[in-house]
């Protein structure tokens, strides 16, 4: 029996905790769009708009990378690469690999604040927050164009690497110095404002009543939780470029994927264990606790309600 090769085994575990969280990942959105009532709060839209953005940047990197990677070219899916290049979206799937950093470290950086000016006044930030979110999301999707436009202005095609028996998008003499020489500032910059932004919703949070701290602690537990993984992505992303060189380079680039995909993933998993109230209208889908009647509806201002 042959021995799995590093992605082969790389695809089966993204597969493994992949697949789990999609579904749950679906679950949660069933529940939060299905009972608007209980949960038309701006931390649920965020979450449902984040959801969708982390969703489409797992699967995108799962195909360009995961999948064509074990793809060899007489493999079941061999024709999907080999055809891909005349695919007319192929410069956008490329650009998608980048692009999306911009989009989650910026998502991130929003919640942070969005808890924050909650915290401070939930009367005046969370009508705004709800009004404009929508807005907030579009902006933060179309802005990085800016910066990863320039992945349009070089051909991008696939490539089937016979020594390593698998397909791979590249783009020949593309600049990547000069595309990283703005992500990886931007990354720090949001990185370090989750930080500040979560560290004084903490300070602030240990100011209040024993209740409040009770009701607003789980979530500042999903932010922290978020923030490590997002320090992660970072740390490894600019130890990439300051050892491109070296021979750990290699071990970086087989990391760097998990972290984009916990970033990815990790959301639905951390509000399930921290959310009661999600988790009870998941169980009731099941059949696994009675529903709530309407006359037990309430608003989820809280994310431990």
């Amino acid at each position: 029996m042959p021995t799995p090769t590093v992605p082969l085994i790389s695809f089966i575990a993204s597969v493994t905790y992949g697949l789990p969280s999609t579904i749950l990942y679906f679950l949660t959105f069933y529940v939060i769009l299905n009972k608007r009532k209980s949960f038309d709060s701006s931390y649920f839209q965020i979450y449902v708009f984040d959801g969708f953005m982390n969703l489409f940047t797992y699967f995108n990197a799962f195909f360009t990378i995961r999948l064509s990677s074990i793809t060899c070219y007489d493999c079941f899916m061999a024709p999907v690469f080999k055809n891909l290049a005349n695919f007319r979206f192929l410069k956008f799937i490329a650009t998608m690999g980048v692009h999306m950093a911009y989009v989650q470290y910026s998502i991130s950086t929003l919640v942070s604040l969005n808890r924050l000016s909650v915290l401070l006044n939930y009367s005046f930030f969370e009508p705004i927050w709800r009004k404009f979110t929508w807005l907030f999301i579009i902006l933060i999707y179309f802005l990085p164009f800016l910066n990863t436009y320039i992945v349009f202005e070089y051909e991008v095609k696939v490539m089937y690497f016979e020594e390593d028996e698998s397909f791979s998008l590249v783009s020949p003499g593309f600049p990547v110095a000069k595309l990283y020489s703005i992500l990886i500032p931007f990354m720090f910059i949001t990185t370090t404002l989750c930080v500040l932004l979560n560290s004084f919703s903490i300070l602030f949070l240990r100011s209040q009543s024993i209740q409040k701290k009770k009701a607003e602690s789980n979530f500042l537990i999903i932010l922290s939780i978020t923030c490590l993984v997002q320090i992660i992505g970072t740390v490894l992303t600019i130890a990439i470029t300051l050892l491109s060189t070296s021979s750990v380079l290699g071990v970086l680039l087989m990391i760097l994927p998990y972290s984009s995909d916990g970033l990815c993933l990790v959301q639905p998993w951390l509000l399930v264990s921290f959310c009661g109230s999600i988790r009870k209208e998941i169980k009731s889908l099941f059949g696994l606790s009675p529903p709530k009647s309407e006359s037990q509806m309430f608003q989820v201002r809280s994310i431990t309600n």
